[in-house]
């Protein structure tokens, strides 16, 4: 028996490096970032984005006909994207910000964010995209047009993911090793002096979901292990209220785009839960078959987006019924998304 364990262990031992991370991905290797795009037409007006983490690829729906346009391999452990109607920006085991041409179907010179350690939450808001390098407490601001960064702001916590107003003037962020819910203004005083004011509100060890009100008046952040939902009155500053809830992996949260609901995913389980702003209630659970991560509430249609990161498959929801429209599959262990309009 000994003779026999020794065998294997010298057996693993000569595995090649390469190899390896076939094993750590349950057998999954991301497709070589050099590889042809696969396309199969042009890239719309209007897209919704989605990053396929184990295959490593951005893919580009179109969301009149919710079929697949494009496959553009961006990087293994693709993780979040952000859009400027241009370019989108992902985050990747490729060095840097990995960016690519939306319309042009392929990736372009990526950003070297080396000044500041690696990154989770990108962002797009405005005319700047937003970056919050987790591990190092940091936002970095970066001027596509000057191909420069022009900002840096310090947290008390790290940022896992990352809200920016349209306008810039503030940013929301909650951190997952700082039990730190941040509110960051933009503020000039009466001498002209501008500077950035913190609110901050007590959080938890791992804080990831965050999502602001269509009228900007309520943020909900996500304390994963507490298992509750922080609510925060915007405009007074004020946590107004606290949810707790049962679950087991659950990291994301989205209000519906006309606010009336917010939609929570579960990691582990099978169902998407919704909750009743109003109410502060769960009303109910939409079966989807999987675990899923990501959550996207589309700008024009009453549609969610859930990337089912366990089923390898992209749920399209109604969010006037609360059901499911259409499954799309074969997406390896999608996550993150954005919506694409073209600038």
């Amino acid at each position: 028996m000994i003779k026999i364990t020794s065998f294997l262990l010298l057996l693993i031992s000569l595995l090649p490096l390469e190899s390896q991370p076939l094993f750590a991905q349950g057998g999954i290797r991301a497709v070589d970032p050099d590889s042809p795009v696969v396309s199969f037409g042009p890239t719309p007006r209007e897209a919704l984005l989605v990053g396929e983490k184990d295959a490593g690829r951005l893919v580009i729906i179109d969301p009149e006909t919710l079929e697949i346009v494009a496959r553009i391999p961006a990087g293994g452990n693709l993780h979040e994207l952000a859009t400027d109607g241009r370019y989108v920006y992902i985050g990747s085991n490729l060095p840097g910000i990995t960016v690519v041409d939306v319309m042009a179907q392929k990736r372009v010179e990526p950003i070297d964010i080396s000044a500041f350690g690696d990154r989770h939450a990108i962002t797009f808001a405005g005319k700047h995209l937003y970056v919050g390098h987790e591990t190092n407490r940091l936002i970095s601001r970066y001027d596509p047009v000057k191909k420069k960064f022009d900002e840096v702001i310090g947290l008390p916590g790290g940022s896992h993911m990352l809200i920016v107003t349209p306008d810039e003037q503030r940013i929301f962020t909650a951190s997952s090793n700082g039990s730190i819910i941040a509110i960051i203004d933009r503020v000039t005083n009466e001498r002209g002096q501008k500077y950035l004011d913190f609110t901050t509100f007590p959080g938890d060890t791992r804080m990831e979901g965050m999502a602001l009100s269509p009228d900007g008046n309520e943020f909900w952040a996500l304390h994963m292990n507490a298992k509750k939902i922080s609510i925060i009155n915007v405009p007074e500053k004020k946590l107004v209220s606290t949810i707790s809830f049962e679950g087991g992996l659950n990291n994301r949260i989205k209000f519906t785009k006309d606010g009336k609901y917010v939609l929570m995913n579960e990691l582990q389980g099978n169902e998407l839960r919704v909750w009743d702003v109003a109410s502060r209630k769960e009303v109910k659970r939409i079966d989807v078959g999987a675990g899923g991560e990501g959550i996207f509430i589309d700008p024009v249609r009453p549609r969610a987006y859930y990337t089912m990161s366990a089923g390898n498959k992209l749920v399209v929801i109604d969010t006037d019924t609360m059901t499911i429209i259409k499954e799309i599959p074969d997406l390896l262990n999608p996550d993150g998304m954005d919506w694409f309009s073209a600038k």
